[in-house]
């Protein structure tokens, strides 16, 4: 059977398929993780959570897809994956790095937030927000602008050994609606869809990748308004935890894996030493340009509190 390695989140991985987005690595090191191909049950025994498509405890979490596979994901070091009938090995591999990374990190004890990291001069900076208000699309304009990415989408922080939080490399790939590839000046034609039918394509940046832990220094929360304005306003402290909180990756998941206390402390650590900041704009237009330059500044202390 092949065997391919890999690295993410701070992680060797061992896989029996390949994962292109993923970074290479040497095959010397004990994998951390596993992903293999096998038998997936239709059910957890004595489920602590469940949704539509999945069910989980404390050591296993289910995802099923008709169309696509069941997945298992064991322990923070195994994943098991069954594949349908005729599916699409891409299909896979977007749940794979998604919705099961996203359990597999939580039952590591790693903060997975819904969010976009980028490397800066001052550490690791975080766009967070809810699905589709662009946060890789504002990545991708600092890309352009010669920064670099640690993450998309599923976004790791852990507590170093002095109570500092970092962020760990994920791998270099994007994913962009068509709109924004657009914007961003990228052609489609030449970029690979996420799913066949979906007019989302993915983008393999190796060289703007910065493979090596951050300290995380800011954290930019994402909202939109039905007012043609763009502004920054710092979030109280008393507020930081809610918005770390509600911008976890696929939160619903840890009561079912007996999480929510780890996850609690986490999120409270990291709320009271990092900074949050409302990034307001407006539904639409985007006004991407103005609103990077609007951040770019605050990073280098360029708009006051």
């Amino acid at each position: 059977m092949d065997s391919f390695s890999y690295t993410a989140y701070g992680l060797h991985f061992r896989a029996s398929l390949p994962l292109p987005e993923l970074t290479v690595s040497n095959g010397t090191s004990v994998a951390d993780v596993s992903i293999q191909m096998g038998d997936v049950p239709e059910e957890l025994d004595q489920p602590a959570g469940r949704g539509v498509l999945y069910q989980a405890n404390e050591d296993e979490f289910l995802l099923k897809l008709d169309d696509v596979a069941r997945f298992l994901v064991h322990g923070g070091n195994k994943i098991i994956i069954d594949p349908a009938p005729d599916c699409i090995k891409g299909d896979i591999r977007v749940f794979l790095l998604g919705s099961c990374m996203g359990a597999l990190l939580h039952q590591r004890g790693i903060l997975a937030l819904h969010a976009s990291a980028l490397q800066t001069d001052q550490g690791a900076v975080l766009f967070v927000g809810p699905s589709s208000i662009g946060k890789s699309t504002l990545l991708g304009e600092f890309l352009n602008r010669g920064y670099a990415m640690l993450a998309d989408d599923v976004t790791g922080i852990v507590l170093d050994n002095d109570g500092r939080p970092s962020v760990l490399p994920a791998f270099p790939r994007t994913r962009l609606w068509a709109d924004s590839v657009e914007k961003l000046g990228h052609d489609k034609e030449q970029l690979e869809q996420v799913r066949l039918g979906q007019e989302k394509y993915e983008l393999t940046i190796p060289e703007k990748f910065c493979a090596r832990k951050l300290p995380l220094c800011h954290v930019y929360q994402l909202t939109t308004t039905n007012k043609d304005e763009l502004k920054l306003e710092t979030v109280e402290n008393i507020w930081r935890f809610a918005a770390l909180r509600n911008n976890t990756y696929r939160v619903r998941f840890l009561d079912g894996l007996e999480m929510r206390p780890h996850h609690f402390k986490t999120v409270s650590a990291v709320a009271r030493q990092i900074p949050v900041t409302d990034v307001v704009r407006p539904s639409y237009p985007f006004r991407l340009m103005e609103l990077a330059d609007m951040i770019e500044e605050d990073l280098k202390g360029g708009v006051s509190d």
